[in-house]
């Protein structure tokens, strides 16, 4: 058969009564002309009328139209809001059961302001673009789904949100366990700094060694504590004076008695080693990996670790999603194992830090006034008074590290690849401290009492725990989408309220890049392209 088709077409027919919707297409057979049916819709009477120009403006979109060809010429756009972070951040705060406890501590304290609305704005705000509580306010209209709160309002919510901080860590601990279904046997732990728009010390903030390069700022320590999934467990907030490897003391003793814990494994970087905290982690039946420093071991051990000779196996060391070969060997050491592992990648590194440092000690040495508290760090030695010339044993001495690195174990159940895997991600927590600090823009702080630096801490953690909580979620459905790709995509969810023949309706974005794949993965409520205003509330 010969077949010549045309373009397609909708018929209304009539039978016995009723109209009925057909799409047609008119066909030429064999040289005839002819006509069959696409696709029956049944009864015009089972459709509302505003069905039926969903359906037609749905086909007019399909076909390449544009709404305000529809619309006729007196469209005005009177606002454009976002949907995409509103739908996402409720999704994350009902998984985890806070807005139960939100409302509950509402009704406790008998707060008169709605609490869970304040946090709904700070959290939206926080993922979207972060700014500061007063911009929060100006802001609040450009999302869909909030309620207006006053700013003062804002401001008390994380007063509210100190006094919550406990409640609300237990609540995600619980739920996130659930969320991976899985028993907690391996913690990750490390501290870093939020420094503050001030040198105003206090209780809290205080001078301190800054991890973000702030000296002479006032700051605060933050202990944290995740799983294997970046999955937070909970978090300590300490004076800004406060030694991180004192944190490691009252972070094991708090996590033992906040948690029902039966074997677990701690995993942290070599700042946190020294014996009173090894001890302590025994004392409390955990185990533990933990960075060495390899230089500081004794020499026997070191002198083992450096001997390429004992390097008898090869392992894929994937910590940045790449392959990177590493060798290893082992030694048992006071009780527990020391791992020596060394790669050619971190050997180049180490040589590469090791010149940079010589050619500044060259550029240090045509100007010696500098050199009276900098010749050591630069392999600078002094042999007379201000008469320095370069240190060829030292320099010599640091290149034997090249490479190597030591990890402390007294785990005995695991193999010694299985160890090098738990302490290959401790990076991640160094990119859970990089979220905080860049992407949810933690610090710096501007807040000045106690209660409201804890509730802003608070709140960022919430933040940081929902959008984890996307991130893993989407992962799992095989959508696996960086901070920015998740934020940049989120930006596009978009809607438009406009205004035409004295009616208002809502026009969406249009869903590209990972907008429907976020939608269905999520399962967020779809919005429709086109629809009446007073429709809205079927979509919050």
């Amino acid at each position: 058969m010969n077949f010549v088709i045309s373009m397609a077409y909708i018929s209304i027919d009539r039978k016995k009564g009723e109209e009925y919707i057909r799409i047609m297409e008119s066909v030429v057979v064999n040289g005839k002309k002819t006509k069959r049916t696409l696709h029956s819709l049944g009864k015009v009477s089972d459709y509302t009328p505003e069905i039926l120009k969903r359906i037609g403006r749905r086909l007019f979109e399909l076909g390449g139209g544009d709404f305000k060809a529809l619309l006729g010429p007196d469209i005005k756009e009177l606002t454009r809001i976002n949907y995409g972070y509103f739908q996402c951040i409720n999704k994350g705060i009902k998984f985890y059961g806070l807005d139960q406890t939100i409302r509950r501590v509402q009704k406790n304290k008998r707060i008169k302001f709605d609490l869970y609305q304040c946090l709904l704005l700070m959290l939206v705000e926080r993922l979207h673009d972060p700014s500061s509580k007063r911009q929060n306010y100006f802001n609040q209209s450009e999302y869909l789904g909030l309620q207006k709160v006053e700013l003062h309002q804002i401001y008390r919510s994380l007063d509210y949100l100190s006094d919550a901080a406990k409640i609300i860590q237990q609540k995600i601990y619980e739920k996130g366990r659930n969320l991976f279904n899985q028993k907690l046997d391996v913690v990750f732990y490390d501290v870093t700094t939020f420094y503050f728009h001030s040198d105003k010390a206090d209780e809290l903030r205080a001078k301190g060694f800054s991890k973000d390069g702030k000296q002479g700022k006032v700051q605060i320590v933050f202990g944290l504590l995740i799983d294997k999934h970046k999955q937070p467990i909970g978090y300590q907030i300490y004076k800004g004076n406060f030694f991180e490897g004192h944190t490691f003391r009252d972070a094991l003793e708090k996590l033992k008695k906040a948690y029902a814990i039966d074997k677990v494994i701690v995993v942290a970087d070599r700042g946190m080693l020294n014996k009173n905290n090894i001890q302590l982690t025994v004392e409390n039946s955990f185990e533990f990996i933990l960075g060495e420093k390899l230089r500081m071991l004794p020499a026997t051990v070191k002198s083992y670790l450096i001997q390429p000779v004992h390097y008898k196996s090869e392992w894929v060391y994937d910590k940045d999603g790449e392959e990177v070969h590493v060798r290893y060997c082992a030694i048992k050491h006071e009780e527990r194992t020391i791992i020596g592992t060394w790669s050619d990648r971190r050997a180049a590194k180490d040589k590469n830090d090791r010149e940079e440092k010589l050619e500044k000690a060259l550029m240090f040495l045509n100007k010696p006034s500098q050199l009276s508290k900098k010749a050591k760090s630069f392999f600078i030695k002094d042999e007379a008074t201000h008469k320095y010339s370069l240190d060829e044993d030292k320099i010599k001495a640091a290149a034997q590290y090249d490479g190597y690195l030591a990890i402390s174990t007294n785990t005995t159940d695991l193999a010694t690849t299985e160890i090098l895997d738990h302490y290959r991600h401790l990076f991640q927590i160094e990119q859970t401290f990089r979220t905080f600090k860049s992407h949810l823009e933690t610090r710096p702080m501007f807040h000045w009492t106690e209660k409201r630096i804890e509730g802003h801490i608070c709140m960022c953690y919430i933040s940081y725990t929902i959008h984890n909580f996307l991130r893993q979620r989407l992962a799992a459905k095989k959508v696996k989408l960086s901070d920015s790709a998740l934020r940049r995509n989120l930006d596009k969810m978009q809607l438009s309220l406009i205004e035409t023949g004295g009616k208002q309706f809502y026009i969406r974005s249009a869903n590209k890049e990972h907008i429907p794949n976020i939608v269905q993965k999520l399962g967020l409520k779809p919005l429709p392209s086109f629809f009446h205003k007073d429709q809205i509330i079927n979509y919050l």
